[in-house]
């Protein structure tokens, strides 16, 4: 949807909050690439220029509208409009026109602020404008040649990225959605744009019962970095970008144990990644299907709930400076 739009009825959240969001995987956009994303109401597209330099450009061509994600094409570290070859460079700017003799200085396309992190492109969005002072961190296990990268399957859901995360705190969920024996309390820890839920929970394992926990490590509102303790070593980078009001695109990154014999994941990075993809599936129709209350009737211990929303208030303008 294009234009200014506030919230939904049905969730009455700001539709995009200030953050990173991922628009593609490193894989998806080789050297020499055009690759066409639809984020925050927008088409955009990415593509990788001959020295390997990435851009997210607005799709839409400033001269007649065509859109650049369709049938656009690279040419060294320019990308090339497919209706009249007009040429932009990796800021956006004409650089040439193909029948004229110079480039038309006010024909731009937008461009995004860009980072590559953990085998994932990120975009920052903001709806007021302001440029970022923040950053997800750089995982260890992305670059260590014990770890192996899987991306997942990319799940579209009728929700907000806000439900998404609430899950996080909601410890009570993990036994009655997800079939986990038993679950504890959950402790919270604050630190700007990072929040760090830890969730005790009982997993349950090919040696039986084992006392654990959920770490979940959100950088924004549009990253949690996930972990089991006390069952094995991996991590799931679960990223959700919002599409059009009420509709996000969620996927998980996926770093897990090498086997050192295939070279693939090992039997425990296996049953990790089939494991969070089981129970995004099982969240999916909740999700889907329910409102947010401004004012939940909490149940004793769901403080939690509330210290999240405090936090994610933060990410949030008002309705009115929020296009999608």
């Amino acid at each position: 949807m294009d234009g200014r739009a506030g919230p939904s009825r049905r969730l009455p959240l700001n539709p995009v909050p200030d953050s990173w969001y991922r628009v593609a995987s490193v894989d998806d956009v080789p050297v020499g690439t055009v690759f066409p994303v639809r984020a925050f109401g927008r088409d955009l597209i990415c593509y990788r220029g001959g020295s390997g330099r990435l851009s997210v450009l607005d799709a839409y061509c400033p001269h007649l509208g065509a859109n650049i994600g369709c049938g656009g094409f690279v040419d060294g570290d320019e990308v090339v409009c497919p209706f009249h070859h007009w040429r932009f460079d990796a800021d956006g700017r004409n650089t040439r026109i193909p029948y004229r003799d110079r480039p038309n200085r006010g024909a731009r396309l937008g461009s995004w602020r860009t980072l590559e992190r953990n085998g994932q492109i990120l975009v920052w969005y903001s709806s007021r404008g302001a440029e970022p002072d923040w950053e997800p961190p750089e995982l260890a296990e992305a670059t260590s040649p014990d770890f192996v990268r899987i991306e997942s399957e990319a799940w579209l859901i009728k929700t907000h990225v806000q439900e998404i995360f609430e899950n996080t705190v909601d410890i009570a969920h993990f036994q009655y959605v997800h079939g986990v024996s038993g679950f504890g309390a959950v402790e919270v820890v604050e630190n700007g744009p990072m929040f760090r839920a830890v969730a005790s929970v009982t997993m349950q394992t090919s040696r039986g019962p084992v006392d654990g926990a959920v770490e979940s490590e959100l950088w924004g509102m549009g990253l949690d970095l996930v972990r089991q303790r006390g069952i094995g070593q991996a991590v799931a980078a679960f990223t959700i970008t919002p599409i059009d009001i009420d509709l996000v695109r969620a996927s998980y990154t996926f770093f897990v144990p090498r086997d050192p014999e295939t070279g693939g994941p090992s039997k425990y990075g296996h049953g990790f990644m089939r494991e969070f993809s089981r129970q995004i599936t099982q969240d999916i129709p909740i999700w889907e299907a329910k409102v947010h209350h401004k004012q939940p009737r909490l149940a004793a211990g769901e403080g939690a709930i509330m210290d999240f929303r405090r936090w994610a208030e933060q990410f949030n303008a008002t309705p009115s400076e929020v296009a999608i």
